[in-house]
């Protein structure tokens, strides 16, 4: 874990910071120092069908869900959570001023017990790392 889901307003899909936001969002994960770097997942995808505020043609959303493995206590969660969102928003702001845009950010914590995975990546990337 994370595993994070973007989702966008078609109306701003082809807005360079849009198509940017999978690599900013990874590397903000990434840069909290607390996700371990195979864990990680980022899926993004334009939402064509969507009415935002009072439906007018420039209105547009961002919404990004991050999903994490529990353990880590509320503060650990928060600090990380506040850094991501700056990200986010930093790399959205030219967009936000250009037009109508909300953004929103929500993390949440996946159940201790129901949580199933089944991972290499983490012995490919050691095994990258050390070649």
């Amino acid at each position: 874990m994370p595993h994070a889901w973007i989702e966008y307003s078609a109306n701003i899909q082809q807005e360079p910071e849009v198509q940017a936001l999978k690599q900013t969002l990874r590397d903000a994960i990434v840069e909290a120092g607390i996700f371990p770097l195979a864990g990680v997942r980022i899926r993004a995808a334009a939402i064509d069908d969507y009415l935002v505020a009072d439906d007018d043609p420039e209105n547009a959303f961002v919404h990004v869900a991050l999903r994490v493995g529990a353990g880590r206590d509320e503060a650990t969660r928060k600090k990380a959570a506040d850094g991501i969102f700056a990200r986010i928003t930093a790399a959205l702001a030219r967009l936000s001023a250009a037009g109508p845009l909300a953004i929103a950010f929500e993390v949440q914590e996946m159940d201790k017990l129901l949580n199933y995975k089944a991972n290499n990546l983490h012995d490919y990337l050691k095994r990258r790392a050390a070649a």
